[in-house]
Parts: C-alpha cells; sequence; structure tokens
C-alpha cells in the first residue's frame, strides 16, 4: 500500500470511529444524566462479565485501586452494586451489579443498537454485508494487538480543554443528588 493510499485508509477509518463515537455518545447520553463515565464504565464491566474484584476493575479500568474503590462506594450508595463475599474463598470482596446496573446498562445497548439500525436501514443488503465484514476485521485487527495499555495523562499532553478535570471534580462530588430509575 502506498504512503498516500494508507494516509486515505486511515483518515476514513478516523471519520468511522468518530462516526461510531457520535452513536455512543448519543447511546449514554440519558445514563450520564444519573451516572459518571466512569461510573458508567464500572457498571458496563461489572453487567457483561459479572462480579468483580476491586483489583480487577481498576486493572480493566487503567486507574489504581483507591480510585476504583471511590467509585464502587458511590455506586453502591446508589444502589446500582453491593459488595460480596467470593464464596469461593470467603476472604475476598467482589463487587456485584444490582438490578439497576443491569437496566441501565441493557438500556444503553438498546438504545446503540437501535441507533446503528436505523442508520444502516438506508443501506443495501450488499452495503449491509460490507460494512458487517469491515467492522469484523477492525475488531480482529484491534484485538489481534492484544489489549490497550491504560492511558495515562501527562499535564503537557492530556485534556488541554480541561474536561477530565471537571469530570473528575464531579466524581468527587459523587452521583447527582436526582437518580431516574
Amino acid at each position: 500500500m502506498s504512503a498516500e493510499s494508507e494516509l486515505a485508509m486511515l483518515s476514513t477509518v478516523n471519520q468511522a470511529s468518530t462516526a461510531s463515537l457520535g452513536v455512543v455518545i448519543r447511546s449514554l447520553a440519558p445514563a450520564l444524566e444519573q451516572v459518571t463515565l466512569q461510573q458508567y464504565r464500572v457498571l458496563a464491566l461489572l453487567v457483561t462479565r459479572g462480579p468483580l474484584r476491586a483489583s480487577d476493575l481498576a486493572a480493566e479500568l487503567g486507574v489504581l485501586p483507591s480510585g476504583v474503590s471511590r467509585i464502587v462506594n458511590r455506586l453502591v450508595r446508589s444502589n446500582y452494586v453491593q459488595r460480596r463475599a467470593n464464596q469461593r474463598s470467603g476472604r475476598e470482596i467482589l463487587i456485584a451489579a444490582r438490578a439497576k446496573a443491569t437496566h441501565l446498562v441493557e438500556n444503553v445497548l438498546v438504545r446503540r443498537q437501535s441507533i446503528f439500525k436505523q442508520t444502516f436501514q438506508h443501506l443495501s443488503a450488499d452495503e449491509r454485508d460490507v460494512v458487517h465484514r469491515a467492522a469484523q476485521i477492525l475488531i480482529d485487527a484491534v484485538a489481534a494487538n492484544g489489549p490497550l495499555p491504560p492511558i495515562e495523562p501527562s499535564a503537557a499532553t492530556s485534556d488541554p480543554l480541561g474536561q477530565e478535570r471537571e469530570a473528575a471534580s464531579r466524581d468527587a462530588e459523587g452521583p447527582p443528588t436526582e437518580t431516574r430509575d
């Protein structure tokens, strides 16, 4: 592949990822009125993978265990998760999703699927097949590179607009006071 072709391909993939991110953001918007993005990430992991130890959550999120503890404490207070003893060891504490968390995450996934379905209904069957194959190839290529390393913000390069600091500030304050069931 020529350098020009590779640049065009990368540009197209970036545009496609931006479009997909727009769908993700639209599907998440109602949930983010109830929990922060970081809290949602914890809930999504627990709902999709089942109960996990705090250290496993921290590793998945690329944060320190103390950060996970604060997030989990807020989620426990809001009745999204519960801590319980591991029945195998008795000493380990697992964090498990409650029905409220499952409902929240499932609503986001249903909303996301609906947005994609609406988007793709305008494509021909052949075009939908091409999108499906291309998406699977992208998934396989990303998976072949192994897990993504955690993002470590640096003062010089991260978040020039202060959005992470704003989110961290909201996280420190706890969940919004008004929650919807």
